[in-house]
């Protein structure tokens, strides 16, 4: 699977987001990542072949039952979708 990083200034958490490449929640959510320079590592699940979606997506449900994107992790912890904007605050005041 092809997981790409996009370095930033905030580096002390290990971020990485799921996403799909045309949803606008996850356009959103990069580009608050990219405006607070927090480093981060994501995958469009949607440019996946459907064997590693598949593989993804069951991973995934492990955290939620009804998958929504994005979905975002912080130390290997999920963080519910209501949470993230104060999570992306919360890196950069903890950097």
């Amino acid at each position: 699977m092809d997981y790409k990083t996009v370095p930033g200034k905030y580096n002390k958490h290990k971020v990485k987001i799921y996403t799909i490449s045309t949803c606008m929640w996850c356009t959103r959510l990069k580009r608050k990542l990219n405006q607070n320079d927090i480093e981060y590592t994501y995958l469009d699940i949607d440019l996946l072949s459907l064997s590693e979606k598949t593989e993804i997506k069951s991973q995934l449900r492990q955290y939620r039952r009804i998958l929504a994107f994005p979905m975002m992790f912080v130390d290997d912890k999920f963080i519910e979708n209501q949470y993230i904007d104060q999570k992306i605050q919360d890196l950069v005041k903890d950097a």
